[in-house]
């Protein structure tokens, strides 16, 4: 009798790492969907590398995962210690915002708050979420 893998299924596909650019870009795109839906669609719509666009994004976040591997502590909020050494280097930003690019490509800006969600957890989230608001719309309605 076959096996049966429970597969996991993400809202929007993860990248696939298989050198040292797409892990960079898994990390990036880890910390850029924490953005505001207002900010990621500026970047996009400054394209790859237009001013303000998805390789000035990537140097930005760069500069700050090197702040924060030198300090130890990730208190910028850009690279976690946990996650082990820096291994940004002296790779291009280019080179990794191009395998973002290619990853994300049609994605809208509301679906980059997605990346790394699995379908399950996202709908624990949408039900939480829904039970809060209905909880926040009984209480106003019984003070009213």
């Amino acid at each position: 009798m076959p096996k049966t893998a429970n597969r996991i299924q993400y809202c929007v596909p993860p990248i696939w790492v298989q050198d040292h650019a797409s892990q960079c870009a898994a990390h990036f795109l880890n910390w850029f969907r924490t953005n505001s839906t207002a900010h990621i669609k500026d970047v996009l719509r400054c394209g790859l590398k237009g001013s303000g666009g998805l390789v000035e994004e990537v140097e930005h976040w760069l500069h700050n995962c090197s702040e924060d591997a030198e300090n130890g502590e990730g208190d910028g909020g850009y690279w976690e210690p946990s996650y082990g050494p820096w291994t940004g280097g002296r790779l291009p930003a280019l080179d990794i915002a191009k395998v973002v690019w290619s990853h994300t490509r049609g994605w809208k800006a509301e679906e980059f708050e997605l990346y790394g969600q699995t379908i399950q957890q996202r709908s624990e989230y949408v039900e939480i979420m829904s039970r809060w608001q209905a909880d926040l719309n009984n209480h106003s309605v019984s003070r009213a």
